[in-house]
């Protein structure tokens, strides 16, 4: 084989079963080693946040709106794990004095280096044709997968920030996020404080305007949207706190990693909407319709493309009478759910986690 050959042959039989190898790699890293990872970044995060604190006190810098991960390719080309963490007020990339740190996510790195030093030893059979220079190029390349799983990580820890008494900890804009990406590049939302005071019809004019980003990674609370008509709109990661939406119809909706908490959802109508990682735990869901909705765990049909999505969770929720006809639900969790007179046709509920086996077979003999 010539050089070009060779290298074709390298990717295809070498680097994409590693691919395979590096995204069980880190899926199991976050599995097993999750607690351990989050008190870590946690921590960090507390000790941003009082530096950005004290640098408040002495008038050094004002409200805070973005605190931002961004993965530095230049440090992972040198060996380093590093992310920078960047507190900025409310020009974000344009703040010209943020409050900065360092994050290591050596967790992450070090998957990636599993995969190269694998690949590194089959250099060999392909007799200098393919050199090491390649593997930086590799390394360049599954960078943007790996941060994927550190987006996914990051969001998934930040919803121990609900509960922290933000007032009492550093001075905030109204809305405030902290977003995680590359650096100088494209970055994503993975937590979102949005404290203005909006009427519903502020509410419903939005989401009749929305051009998506308005609904997107939202939070919203306090709030009656009962009765409202919110079908066809892309709400994913969005957060819903203590609101009463009984009877919304919310048909045909991308709900991705939603998080639903003290919400009365009575009759409410998710037919048809896309509900993969979604939490209703602990919610008011009694009649609600959940008809034909996909929420399975794990990858979308089997095609693993980067991080899994947690299972769909009814975990204490009220779900009597509710209508789980034709919906995708492998791995749901209904534990402590109460299903009085849930309706199961055509469901598909392998692997949901029930309180127990009797309950389980006592609930319907539709299940599929």
């Amino acid at each position: 084989m010539d050089r070009k050959e060779s290298i074709l042959h390298f990717y295809t039989h070498q680097v994409k079963p590693a691919r395979a190898k590096l995204m069980d790699d880190l899926q199991h890293t976050l599995h097993t080693r999750y607690t351990e990872l989050t008190a870590e970044l946690l921590s960090h995060f507390r000790l941003m946040i009082q530096e950005v604190s004290d640098a408040q006190k002495l008038g050094a810098k004002g409200p805070i709106a973005y605190i931002q991960y961004s993965m530095l390719r230049t440090e992972l080309l040198g060996g380093a794990m590093n992310v920078l963490v960047e507190a900025y007020d409310a020009s974000w990339l344009l703040d010209r004095t943020p409050i900065r740190s360092f994050y290591s996510s050596h967790w992450a790195y070090e998957c990636l280096e599993r995969m190269l030093n694998g690949l590194r030893e089959e250099l060999p059979h392909y007799q200098g044709t393919v050199t090491v220079v390649e593997l930086d190029r590799i390394m360049l390349q599954e960078a943007a997968l790996v941060n994927r799983y550190l987006v996914h990580f990051i969001r998934r820890s930040c919803s121990a920030l609900e509960d922290f008494e933000w007032n009492s900890l550093m001075d905030l804009e109204q809305i405030f996020e902290v977003r995680v990406g590359e650096y100088l590049d494209a970055s994503e939302c993975v937590f979102r404080l949005d404290r203005r005071n909006r009427s519903i019809e502020e509410i419903g004019e939005a989401l009749e305007e929305s051009d998506g980003l308005e609904v997107m990674y939202a939070h919203f609370q306090g709030l009656d949207m009962s009765e409202m008509e919110c079908s066809d709109l892309d709400f994913r990661y969005s957060r819903f706190d203590r609101i009463d939406m009984h009877s919304t119809d919310f048909q045909r909706c991308i709900l991705i990693g939603t998080r639903w908490r003290n919400c009365s959802l009575e009759n409410t109508d998710f037919t048809g909407s896309i509900l993969y990682g979604a939490d209703f735990s602990g919610c008011s869901l009694e009649r609600a319709v959940f008809r034909e909705i996909i929420g399975e765990v794990g990858h979308p049909e089997g095609l693993a493309q980067g991080p899994e999505y947690d299972a769909l969770n009814f975990e204490n929720s009220n779900l009597s009478g509710a209508d789980f006809r034709g919906a995708h639900l492998r791995g749901a969790i209904f534990r402590g759910a109460n299903l009085t007179d849930t309706l199961w046709e055509g469901a598909d509920v392998e692997g949901a986690i029930f309180d127990d086996a009797e309950r389980r077979r006592g609930l319907s003999d539709t299940f599929v």
